[in-house]
């Protein structure tokens, strides 16, 4: 499966007060692929308590870009997306899903970065934070409990674009194609005609039966050609088990014993 480029994509953490927050959100990024981190008016943090939550990705800490203010963070991004749950007057009159703002971005050129902002931990981003960002997008939450830890954010932003990107492509196995199936299931035809299983024209409808079953089912070309093998061995056993019958005393005159 082949990396997407998501380098356009600048994670901003704006007032981040938890050192651990930080390191987790560090982590959140590099396990999605995105690496550009920067830091707005977030305050000196206990770099061992960064490192315990980072892991193996305290390198986007080292290089993470610093700011006095969001202001001055935003001021290279071509589009700034402020992450939020709370509406109000002064606020954005709309906002977008995640899963939504992904999906757009995907067909979007990477030319000039896209800056995802994220605000202090017990606050979110005020007013004045969102006003500076270009629209804003929310993570659909239960009204039960809708508030969510700043690193979980950013790890779910960070999934929703890098899944967009893939467009699919997971690194899951891929289903068998049209054609390969077509001829997969022709070839278990004939095995099972050689044996005179169908009877007269029939045939067809058990070619049609197999070929929907492997579809719906999404076989891989490996997966087809082991259910090939099992009918070609299947009918091999047949054809061995037939002649052995024939070949067997009594079984017709040749073998037959005279008084």
């Amino acid at each position: 499966m082949r990396e997407p480029d998501l380098s356009s994509y600048l994670v901003v953490l704006s007032r981040a007060q938890e050192a651990g927050n930080v390191g987790a959100a560090c982590r959140a990024m590099k396990t999605m692929g995105l690496s550009r981190l920067a830091l707005a008016a977030c305050p000196g943090y206990d770099e061992e308590q960064v490192r315990s939550m980072a892991v193996h990705a305290f390198d986007l800490y080292e290089s993470a870009l610093r700011f006095p203010d969001l202001g001055s963070a935003l001021a290279e991004a071509s589009l700034a997306a402020g992450f939020t749950r709370r509406r109000g007057e002064r606020r954005k009159s709309f906002s977008v899903s995640v899963a939504d703002f992904a999906a757009r971005l995907a067909g979007r050129p990477a030319s000039g970065t896209v800056a995802l902002v994220f605000g202090n931990e017990r606050t979110g981003l005020t007013d004045e934070e969102l006003s500076l960002c270009s629209l804003a997008v929310h993570i659909p939450s239960s009204e039960a409990f809708p508030s969510l830890n700043l690193a979980q954010a950013v790890q779910i932003a960070c999934y929703e674009l890098r899944s967009a990107a893939l467009g699919g492509r997971d690194g899951s196995a891929e289903p068998a194609s049209r054609s390969l199936v077509d001829e997969s299931v022709a070839r278990m035809g004939a095995e099972l005609r050689s044996l005179g299983f169908f009877k007269i024209a029939g045939g067809r409808r058990l070619e049609d039966f197999l070929r929907d079953t492997a579809e719906r089912a999404a076989y891989t070309p490996g997966e087809l050609d082991y259910l090939e093998a099992i009918f070609s061995k299947a009918a091999g056993l047949a054809r061995k088990a037939a002649g052995l019958a024939s070949r067997a005393p009594g079984a017709g005159g040749e073998g037959s014993a005279s008084g």
